[in-house]
């Protein structure tokens, strides 16, 4: 075995060879508005390496059209380089520091490489005229990609004003204050110049280029800062500032969550702890989540912004959307934007940045960063649903109330005048002898043991007189001509007549053929709540009725109305104001249609909307659906024979059989069902009919 000598190195610059530049350069995957993103991030460099603040750092960004693939691209900032700073650090590739050049200042700028790669790869030829301390240096890009001094420019002695038109910029606007720093020595400047750019080589699609620019990931941030004007051809110089995204209502504040301490990465079922803080980054950083009011969708005017950009001390470091990350929860994340300050991914012993600053470099710091940004994401993205959610059963429930209101009216239009046919129809007039051969006619029955009153309780409004019927059976057990006593045990409760006689012509046939004598008195009282009875007697036979002296409901507005409210549980506020929810909150145990102890009296009545049908409908065809409707009236047929059969009950007790109800509710509800065909056609049959339309 020959044992072999450490050999002694001599260390010596490093040579690029063009054909690497240009494998490195394809990689890069320029455009336009990347390319004047680097331009900008290094002229803003030279301002903080001289200590300029913000308000005082002017960069102009001037595109001229051309004829002979000449368009022009340059960038101009009031700066300017030395030939050492050339030498050191333009001519460099790959040197971490090129950017800082050795002054200890945070900057914008990496590896110091994306200018110059940009004028490499997207010109016919670039070059920069850069003066500075009384030297004018001209440094470029030929077409063949190679790089040098122009002819005569390497830190050659001249005056200002000479400089100034040997760089091409005599006719731009130079502000006055640092026109006069300019002319005095105090500040140099620099022109970026490309010339026939790439797609564009004769005509720049200045708008397209300028709106991509404003919001670039290496831009934006840098914009909003300082003071970037740009003109095309002889128009105006414009403030360029990025677009002001108007946030979402609710969301109106950005949320700022503190970047974790430590962060969990799994991988292939491994779980890795990365520290996102050491002893020279002690700030683990923050993720700054903003919203959009306008939808930032791919192909949109604003669809780019739709990323978090990745923040190192001053800088950009890598940018992403949404959507590359993993946020799952779209479109609701289509509103969102954000970025991420995390200053230790600057270490360069982390390795966590790329030269081009795109993206980060995948390891496990890097991999936990984002996916702990796009859980996060998510999270404010699924508020943005919980909240559209509440927004859309708000807007359903606007639906159908406004439907619900739209019925309660149809309804009001006719319901007195069906209630008030039902009362004349069922006996209301009758018991006077008229015999009604219409619809409704009441069939008369015999009365209990041969001799009642028609109601066994009536309520009689103060001050006003209340008709009271007494039937008997004639000849048997009463013949005709007795003489019927009336008394009131009250004596606060009046009654018109202390005797009654029974006579011929005031009897009438049973379907059956028996007489009974129809006889009618009036009652009143003037003291609202006296009670009493009202007995009848003839020879051993007794009857009575319960008297009640109650409010009189002429002219009262509060009085119980003949049509009933009809209200939606959980949309509806209570008019009672009992609820301590303000509306009255039903569940599938409760009555499809259903009413408290006190609406019975107020003539309310609530269709639950939590009963299992109605909650199914809705869910599967929503509150402006034709279904939905049609349950809405099927409740509203329910409400309509429940105040039917009250008010059959209430006018002729004894007369409440099943056949005789069943007969009234078909002639009432086909002629229910004959006006709705009449009047609702379209809330039945208009997929489009919103009550707004009638």
């Amino acid at each position: 075995m020959i044992k072999t000598k450490v050999l002694k190195i001599i260390e010596e610059a490093n040579v690029i060879d063009d054909n690497l530049l240009d494998i490195i350069g394809n990689e890069f995957k320029f455009d336009h508005e990347k390319g004047l993103s680097e331009w900008l991030k290094n002229s803003v460099d030279a301002y903080i390496r001289m200590g300029i603040p913000d308000s005082e750092q002017y960069v102009l960004v001037r595109m001229m059209d051309g004829n002979k693939n000449d368009a022009v691209i340059e960038v101009i900032d009031f700066a300017g380089m030395s030939q050492v700073d050339v030498n050191k650090a333009f001519k460099r590739w790959g040197d971490p520091k090129a950017a800082s050049r050795g002054s200890n200042k945070k900057v914008h700028g990496g590896h110091g490489n994306g200018g110059k790669f940009y004028m490499r790869q997207m010109f016919v030829n670039s070059h920069f005229a850069t003066y500075k301390d009384g030297q004018l240096s001209i440094f470029g890009f030929n077409k063949k990609r190679k790089y040098g001094f122009a002819d005569g420019f390497n830190a050659k002695k001249i005056k200002v004003f000479d400089a100034i038109k040997v760089a091409g910029i005599a006719d731009v606007f130079f502000p006055d204050k640092i026109k006069e720093m300019v002319f005095d020595g105090k500040r140099g400047f620099t022109v970026v110049r490309g010339i026939g750019p790439e797609w564009m080589r004769n005509k720049i699609k200045f708008s397209k280029l300028m709106g991509k620019f404003r919001n670039h990931p290496q831009s934006r941030r840098i914009i909003s800062r300082i003071n970037v004007l740009v003109f095309h051809n002889d128009g105006d110089y414009v403030l360029l500032k990025p677009d002001e995204l108007k946030p979402m209502a609710g969301f109106e504040i950005p949320r700022i969550l503190e970047v974790p301490k430590e962060l969990k990465y799994f991988e292939d079922g491994e779980e890795t702890v990365v520290a996102m803080a050491n002893k020279k980054y002690s700030n683990p950083g923050r993720l700054i989540i903003k919203t959009s009011e306008e939808a930032l969708t791919k192909g949109s005017k604003l669809g780019d912004l739709n990323r978090v950009d990745i923040i190192g001390e001053i800088g950009v470091l890598a940018s992403y959307s949404l959507l590359e990350i993993g946020v799952g929860t779209f479109p609701q994340a289509s509103f969102l934007y954000g970025e991420c300050e995390c200053p230790i991914l600057e270490d360069l012993e982390m390795d966590c940045v790329k030269n081009d600053r795109t993206k980060l470099v995948p390891n496990p710091r890097s991999n936990a960063l984002i996916e702990w940004i796009r859980l996060k994401m998510d999270e404010i993205a699924i508020e943005i649903v919980s909240k559209e959610r509440a927004e859309q059963e708000m807007d359903q429930r606007k639906i159908s109330a406004a439907f619900n209101n739209y019925l309660n009216k149809w309804k009001d239009s006719f319901m007195n005048k069906i209630m008030s046919d039902l009362v004349q129809g069922e006996g209301g007039n009758f018991e006077n002898g008229d015999e009604d051969e219409g619809y409704g006619r009441r069939i008369l029955e015999i009365p209990e043991n041969g001799f009642a009153f028609s109601f066994q309780i009536v309520e009689i409004p103060r001050g006003e007189e209340k008709k009271i019927t007494l039937k008997a059976l004639v000849p048997e057990p009463i013949p005709i001509g007795s003489i019927i006593s009336l008394t009131v045990s009250n004596p606060k409760i009046k009654v018109a007549d202390k005797e009654l006689k029974i006579k011929s012509d005031g009897l009438r046939a049973t379907p059956k053929g028996e007489s009974v004598a129809v006889l009618n008195t009036y009652v009143s009282g003037d003291e609202v709540g006296e009670e009493g009875k009202l007995m009848a007697k003839v020879g051993k036979l007794e009857a009575e009725i319960t008297l009640s002296v109650v409010k009189s409901r002429m002219g009262d507005k509060s009085k119980k109305p003949k049509s009933p409210k009809v209200l939606l549980s959980g949309t509806d506020l209570d008019p009672l104001g009992i609820s301590s929810g303000g509306t009255v909150i039903l569940t599938e145990r409760n009555p499809v249609v259903y009413q408290r102890v006190q609406d019975v009296a107020e003539g309310i009545y609530w269709i639950n909307t939590q009963s299992p049908l109605a909650k199914a409908i809705l869910a599967r065809y929503a509150d402006n659906s034709i279904r939905w409707r049609d349950y809405l009236f099927q409740r509203y047929i329910d409400i309509f024979v429940k105040q039917i059969l009250h008010e059959l009950q209430k006018r002729d007790p004894e007369g409440f059989k099943a056949d005789t109800v069943d007969n009234a509710l078909d002639m009432k509800i086909m002629q229910i069902h004959s006006l709705a065909m009449s009047d609702l056609g379209k809330f039945f049959f208009d997929e489009t009919f919103t009550p707004l339309d009638s």
